[in-house]
């Protein structure tokens, strides 16, 4: 009599067991996951901000250039006179012709080495506040279309190109920017 009323109690609990299995399964169906993913980058590349953006990197950048290609030009001109005079001057003309072009190549490389090292500032501070603007509003797009999740696309390597969202908040940065 124990034993059998052991083995309806075993019976009994494999059957909760089992039903509880099955009813979380069922809910776990009911709740659909909506994910989506977008490409930051185009984002930025293609919004009206992130093109104003690189607008002006690209004017400061010309403007470095045309400040760095006249240096070069420079000391050009300063290296072939002092190579057309190099016969006709004294010991002393010379150290100080050779000192005056090795200060200008000293500045001309500093001009270099600052101009890339501000651009290279001036593009991450622009990117950081883009990314902030983005991720903000990817997370608002995200909320009001019920995504359950939604990735960078540099992490995917697949994505049916239904849950590509990218163009959509293109269109919503532009409009609220």
């Amino acid at each position: 009599m124990k034993t059998r009323r052991a083995l309806s109690f075993i019976i009994c609990l494999g059957l909760v067991g089992y039903g509880m299995i099955f009813c979380v399964n069922a809910s776990a169906q009911s709740a659909v996951m909506k994910i989506g993913f977008v490409d930051l980058q185009r984002v930025i590349n293609s919004s009206a901000e992130g093109k104003k953006a690189q607008d002006e990197l690209k004017k400061r950048a010309d403007e470095f250039g045309a400040q760095a290609k006249e240096m070069q030009e420079r000391l050009r001109r300063m290296k072939a006179d002092y190579d057309k005079q190099i016969d006709v001057l004294t010991p002393e003309a010379k150290s100080q012709k050779r000192d005056e072009i090795s200060k200008l190549e000293r500045d001309y490389s500093r001009f270099i080495n600052d101009s890339q090292s501000e651009l290279r500032m001036v593009e991450q501070r622009a990117l950081k506040q883009l990314l902030e603007k983005v991720g903000k509003l990817v997370v608002e797009y995200g909320k009001q279309k019920n995504f359950t999740l939604i990735l960078e696309s540099g992490n995917i390597l697949y994505g049916a190109e239904q849950i590509e969202i990218t163009d959509d908040v293109i269109a919503l940065y532009n409009s609220k920017n």
